[in-house]
């Protein structure tokens, strides 16, 4: 009897040594809100724990303006900030980014780029389109919309000679030019030669 007394005694011992060894190694949690007190921005409170930059939102539009500021919270911007910044207008709610001005005036789904960035919200106001398409050589005639390296086919074979032109066209090449330039003798249509790679036709494709 005496033998299980002094091995229970030991058991409790043990216990009682590694829960005090385990409360040793437990990071602090005053506030327990299961954030250690090394990474807790206040462990006095419960409520906060995450240390944030935010920005002044005027406007009410979630994207804040101007220098940020540091706070303590529960991991979201307090009342009147944003987590977001760099807002491009900050008094109108209808607006909070800058996008590349890709403009298609004449509605023929091709645009060309302008100078500057626009400031504007989730949609584009037209003409703007929110992503490239080509490159609209003349956006003021929805006919044209494409840069194209042409020749002169005075014999009418579909291959034309040099010199070459850089041409704002549509669709359709016009008569009396062709896109290929290697004929070796464009006064007779029976006469061409083999290609040629065309270094400033790729640039421009």
């Amino acid at each position: 009897m005496t033998t299980m007394r002094l091995a229970r005694s030991i058991l409790v011992a043990a216990g009682i040594v590694a829960a005090a060894c385990s409360r040793e190694h437990r990071p602090a949690d005053a506030d327990r809100d299961g954030v250690a007190a090394g990474a807790d921005c206040d462990d006095s409170d419960p409520a906060v724990y995450a240390s944030v930059t935010a920005y002044r939102d005027v406007d009410g539009d979630g994207v804040g303006a101007g220098s940020g500021a540091p706070f303590c919270t529960g991991g979201s911007a307090p009342p009147g900030y944003a987590l977001a910044g760099a807002d491009c207008a900050p008094d109108d709610p209808t607006r909070w980014r800058l996008v590349d001005k890709l403009v298609d005036l004449d509605g023929d789904g091709f645009t060309y780029r302008e100078e500057g960035s626009l400031c504007t919200g989730a949609a584009l106001p037209p003409p703007y389109l929110s992503a490239a398409s080509g490159n609209d050589c003349d956006d003021s005639a929805a006919s044209l919309y494409r840069w194209v390296v042409t020749y002169r086919d005075q014999d009418g074979d579909g291959v034309g000679a040099r010199p070459r032109s850089i041409s704002c066209l549509g669709a359709h090449v016009p008569a009396g030019t062709s896109i290929a330039g290697y004929d070796a003798d464009d006064a007779d249509p029976a006469v061409v030669s083999a290609p040629e790679p065309d270094d400033l036709r790729l640039l421009l494709d």
